[in-house]
């Protein structure tokens, strides 16, 4: 996406739409333990792949070929 460029327009809407989704969720579920945990695992499963640490990096071989 981008060319791998950081920080363009649509990578930051792409990284702030799920934190404005989390924050909404974890408030309309009243922070409730088991929510919160299950949002907090989606959110971090959405939001590291898109770290530059992480460009290029295959989790467990998906996509390697």
């Amino acid at each position: 996406m981008d060319n791998g460029i950081q920080f363009t327009s649509s990578r930051k809407f792409l990284t702030i739409s799920p934190i404005v989704l989390y924050i909404l969720t974890s408030f309309y579920t009243k922070y409730d333990p088991t929510h919160f945990f299950i949002n907090t695992c989606s959110l971090l499963s959405v939001l590291l792949p898109k770290l530059p640490q992480f460009h290029g990096v295959r989790v467990f071989g998906i996509n390697k070929y």
